[in-house]
């Protein structure tokens, strides 16, 4: 395989899952429009400018894993007032009701500005984050669906992440991929990479001299795991009440369910949903 199947917005998740479900990862051209992505950009400015590349991790092995020519920073929703634009999405949350069936919320929203000079992100699996996935490899519950929407182009030369393509269905997620199976997913801004949290992937080697590859990643996890960003505590209520009620949910303030109907198991307060102790009463 050469490169990712790729899809327009107006293809339909139907179409799009097709591909998701051969490959692992597919690319959804114009998945946001000329002027959001104008916007967020522009609020991103001041806080990219803001945070050095690199990582506060003492550990070597995590700290390279995220970058040292890397910027990557959290709590876009209570810095960004566009992402929530981003969050409710339509198509990203018919892919997530449909894979994600138990319910779901927010995993994390993160910059992810890849700086010259960058070496390539070690191939890895996001769903590793919660290692009893990784045991039942392809077999395992689909927990975690992903996008890395391209805020500047993504081409070979800045880092475009790479796939190996098929590797969500293997039988042992402990076997290493082979360096030069996978293809890059090259695509213009406005575009996004969707893939699965079980899928091989990895960002590219930055080559330029000084161009700055911008990125959002963006994941929804099963509602009885605890993701990987504390949202409830980036994001304040203050803020957060602003936003649409899918949007609250998804940073948590409201509890997960199973299925609509019914009424909710976890993150409760006295038993209840934890949206009834948001009113401005309480």
């Amino acid at each position: 395989m050469e490169k990712l199947k790729e899809y327009r917005h107006a293809d339909g998740i139907a179409t799009i899952m097709e591909g998701l479900a051969e490959d692992g990862g597919v690319i959804v051209r114009d998945f946001i429009g000329s002027d959001l992505l104008r916007q967020f950009n522009a609020e991103l400015d001041e806080h990219i400018h803001a945070t050095d590349p690199g990582s506060a991790l003492e550990d070597r092995e995590a700290s390279a894993f995220w970058g040292s020519r890397t910027k990557r920073f959290t709590r876009l929703a209570a810095r960004t007032p566009s992402f929530a634009q981003l969050l409710d999405h339509d198509l990203m949350h018919q892919w997530a009701g449909h894979a994600l069936k138990e319910g779901y919320w927010l995993n994390t929203g993160q910059a992810m500005i890849v700086g010259p000079g960058e070496k390539g992100q070690v191939l890895h699996r996001d769903i590793a984050l919660w290692p009893s996935f990784m045991e039942g490899a392809s077999s395992a519950p689909e927990a975690m669906v992903s996008i890395l929407l391209a805020l500047s182009d993504f081409t070979e030369e800045v880092g475009a992440t790479r796939v190996v393509p098929g590797s969500h269905r293997w039988d042992d997620f402990k076997r290493p991929a082979d360096p030069d199976s996978y293809v890059s997913a090259v695509m213009p801004a406005g575009s996004a990479l969707l893939y699965l949290g079980k899928t091989v992937h990895g960002a590219g080697s930055n080559v330029t001299a000084n161009t700055w590859r911008r990125g959002l990643h963006m994941s929804f996890v099963l509602g009885w795991l605890t993701p990987e960003e504390a949202s409830t505590i980036a994001v304040p209520w203050e803020i957060a009440k602003a936003y649409p009620a899918r949007v609250q949910q998804m940073l948590g303030y409201v509890s997960p369910r199973h299925r609509p109907d019914m009424e909710p198991y976890n993150w409760l307060v006295d038993f209840k949903d934890a949206s009834l102790y948001l009113s401005r009463e309480a």
